[in-house]
């Protein structure tokens, strides 16, 4: 099965972009990847899906779908209410997400928010949003204030390979599995390439959720979730992981060698573990 499909859905306000698998199942699977990240995130481990219809989307703001207007800020609910919509325009009404990073902070909202509709989550190296303290809310809509109107000054590059080398630098990963993410996230202007994602992705957001809210979140997830855990990834430092786990009722947890891209640099372990869960919640 390729991975390669192009996927345009219109949505009212702007069109999210992505990846398809070639053969159509039954089996839907909508794919969340993390911030600043896009589509080729899957791109090696959505052919390895057993039997699965796998769409990749890139969420608003990267890769090749829209950004939004003007200073609309970027949060982890209105990502969710453009993933659900997007589902929606595809036909699905029955569908598993599999969610990497901040696709797996998003990945939990969307069950509670539609829980009819999703079967199933998987979350790579993720476990619900990010939380804050209450004290932290005035000193976070400062920094938002100020640095959601910044211009937007884009690094530009002479050649792909200056884009990967710089993306290698800020994240731990191999570097196939870098080009694969730069490729998508690039685009050309004035002769010269830069980043393609909307420069506001790097503002502060204008909140975040306390942990109890979080958990609140996580308590009222009602489908089978698997957690994927990377051994050298973030996840496994979160001080709040098994507190967050206890809450969510039908859990399984697996720790996996591996970074935080462990899904892109090696993807057959991912992939296995994937299929397994997905054979028993079908």
């Amino acid at each position: 099965m390729s991975f390669t499909t192009p996927v345009e859905i219109k949505l009212s306000d702007l069109t999210i972009r992505g990846i398809r698998s070639s053969a159509p199942h039954e089996t839907k699977v909508l794919c969340l990847h993390g911030w600043l990240d896009n589509a080729n995130s899957f791109y090696s481990l959505g052919p390895l899906l057993d039997s699965c219809d796998v769409v990749a989307v890139d969420l608003p703001g990267h890769g090749k779908s829209d950004h939004f207007k003007n200073s609309v800020p970027y949060t982890v609910a209105s990502s969710m209410h453009y993933v659900l919509q997007a589902a929606e325009k595809l036909g699905w009404d029955k569908y598993h997400i599999v969610g990497h990073s901040l696709g797996g902070c998003i990945a939990p909202m969307c069950s509670v928010a539609a829980p009819s509709n999703i079967l199933s989550l998987t979350l790579i190296d993720a476990l619900g949003p990010i939380a804050e303290l209450e004290s932290d809310l005035p000193g976070r809509l400062y920094r938002f204030h100020r640095e959601i109107t910044l211009p937007a000054n884009s690094r530009r590059f002479n050649t792909i390979d200056e884009a990967v080398a710089v993306r290698m630098k800020a994240v731990t990963m191999t570097e196939p599995a870098a080009r694969l993410i730069v490729e998508r996230q690039l685009t050309t202007d004035s002769n010269e390439l830069r980043w393609g994602f909307d420069n506001k992705l790097r503002a502060s957001s204008p909140s975040y959720f306390t942990e109890g809210q979080v958990q609140a979140i996580l308590t009222n997830i009602s489908c089978p979730v698997l957690c994927l855990i990377a051994e050298q990834g973030y996840l496994v430092k979160h001080q709040h992981l098994q507190q967050r786990a206890a809450c969510i009722k039908q859990l399984e947890q697996q720790y996996l060698p591996g970074n935080h891209h462990l899904h892109m640099d090696n993807a057959e372990p991912v992939a296995a573990a994937i299929n397994k869960f997905l054979s028993r919640v079908i």
